[in-house]
């Protein structure tokens, strides 16, 4: 049993250790306080107000086009710069894919840009091009844009259905970029062939630019049969008016004329 000498030790610590208890909880909150009021004051000094910005990886996207936005946050402070705001603003570009931030106290934004490439124009029933990307986002037209080589797809879409930044999801063309991801990715000789895409009586057609045939691609087993043909091709006599339908399993179909 406990004396009362050793309760009063006792009540004692305990009373110590809520002293130092009370001490820590008012030292974490003062440095607290005071950590937050440097920071909110920093936020408020013109020491690192945003002077310069720096672009990085724009190819397609002009300069102009990107400090159209950034140009209202100079004279701000860069560390009150909310950069999810300015990469929101930034991503209305349908070029622009994906930004990053780094800031460089005391006055410089560092912006680096990945863009979206141009994967195929879409020829439009009035004959404008209109180019995509792989995703078939329908990109802006920069002054850059006709120098990218990339095959045509024609189609009877009139211009007032392309909106820069919308994604086009009609069949023929989802199967088309398709066909073209994979021959990209895993047929790169013969991508750089492909001149154009049409349909005609809903099937998808390709134009060999090389031999000028026209080619069916198969639904299954697309680069197996575009190899097939690119043998028959290289080691036969293809006339050149022809019609390739790789739709038979193994088989490359020679046709005359238009079907």
């Amino acid at each position: 049993m406990l004396k009362d000498k050793d309760l009063n030790k006792i009540e004692r610590k305990r009373r110590g250790n809520s002293r130092y208890f009370l001490f820590f909880a008012v030292a974490l909150f003062v440095c607290l306080g005071t950590g937050y009021g440097v920071y909110y004051a920093l936020l408020n000094v013109s020491w690192f107000n945003l002077t310069k910005v720096e672009i990085k990886n724009n190819v397609s996207v002009p300069k102009f086009m990107i400090t159209n936005v950034t140009d209202k946050y100079k004279g701000q402070n860069l560390l009150a710069i909310s950069t999810n705001d300015l990469r929101k603003s930034l991503s209305k570009i349908s070029r622009v894919k994906k930004v990053q931030f780094r800031k460089h106290l005391p006055h410089t934004l560092n912006i680096v840009i990945t863009e979206r490439s141009g994967f195929l124009y879409i020829k439009s029933i009035e004959g404008d091009l209109h180019p995509v990307d792989s995703e078939g986002i329908i990109l802006e037209k920069l002054n850059s844009y006709y120098n990218e080589d990339l095959p045509l797809v024609t189609t009877y879409i009139p211009n007032a259905q392309f909106k820069v930044g919308a994604k086009l999801v009609k069949p023929y063309i989802v199967k088309i970029l398709k066909i073209q991801k994979l021959v990209t990715e895993q047929l790169p000789d013969f991508q750089a062939l492909i001149s154009e895409y049409y349909v005609l009586d809903d099937t998808v057609y390709l134009v060999d630019a090389k031999y000028g045939t026209r080619i069916i691609p198969s639904d299954e087993d697309v680069i197996a049969q575009f190899k097939r043909y690119m043998f028959v091709q290289d080691n036969g006599n293809i006339d050149r008016n022809s019609v390739i339908d790789l739709r038979f399993k193994n088989q490359v179909v020679v046709k005359a004329g238009n079907k």
